[in-house]
């Protein structure tokens, strides 16, 4: 490897460095505004009242829609459950993208940590769009269940964002698993040599 080559090499990753700390931390800023709005949100919508949120707030589940206000308290809690799974998905799967970016920034691109948190993260994205697949169904039931039979609704709807996170998902799961034999393979050459 001739000086200027290892200096391209070394700009490089200090190029990777720099943009995956600077990831690292908005992925952290991201889950922490995350976290807080997820849990006045949950909160917000089991006690509205507490919260000062007015009687004409709505909340909707697929294409569903009611004032919070007239709900039952105990549907509110359904309701607060189902939102807070949704939550707590996507805040697992974002960890797990914040822990990739620290260990690129450690230089970590093979370590088997490494590879477990890109996999986790394709689990999670692929768990968040199964879960988002019914969250609509059961949220709507959930929704319309205080009504007499009759007119209670069960909302089925695809609106694409599934499938985003299914494909997103399972191509960090592939990825991940690709990674892990590249870095077999590599170990199994340095052995050799």
């Amino acid at each position: 490897m001739t000086a200027s080559e290892a200096a391209d090499r070394d700009k490089q990753l200090t190029r990777i460095r720099r943009v995956s700390a600077f990831m690292k931390w908005a992925v952290t800023f991201i889950l922490l505004i995350s976290l807080v709005l997820g849990v006045v949100i949950t909160v917000g919508i089991t006690l509205p009242a507490e919260m000062l949120i007015g009687a004409d707030e709505t909340i909707d589940f697929g294409e569903t829609e009611r004032l919070l206000a007239e709900i039952p308290q105990m549907q509110r809690v359904g309701l607060s459950v189902l939102t807070a799974i949704a939550i707590g998905i996507l805040l697992v799967a974002g960890w797990n993208m914040r822990q990739v970016f620290k260990r690129f920034q450690d230089m970590e691109f093979f370590a088997p940590k490494t590879l477990a948190n890109v996999i986790a993260f394709g689990v999670w994205l692929i768990a968040f769009g199964v879960y988002d697949l019914f969250s609509d169904p059961i949220g709507s039931l959930v929704l319309t269940y205080d009504y007499p039979p009759g007119k209670r609704a069960l909302d089925i709807s695809i609106d694409g964002g599934e499938f985003s996170f299914l494909i997103l998902g399972s191509l960090m799961l592939l990825f991940g698993w690709i990674l892990r034999e590249a870095a077999l393979i590599a170990d199994e050459n340095r052995q050799f040599i």
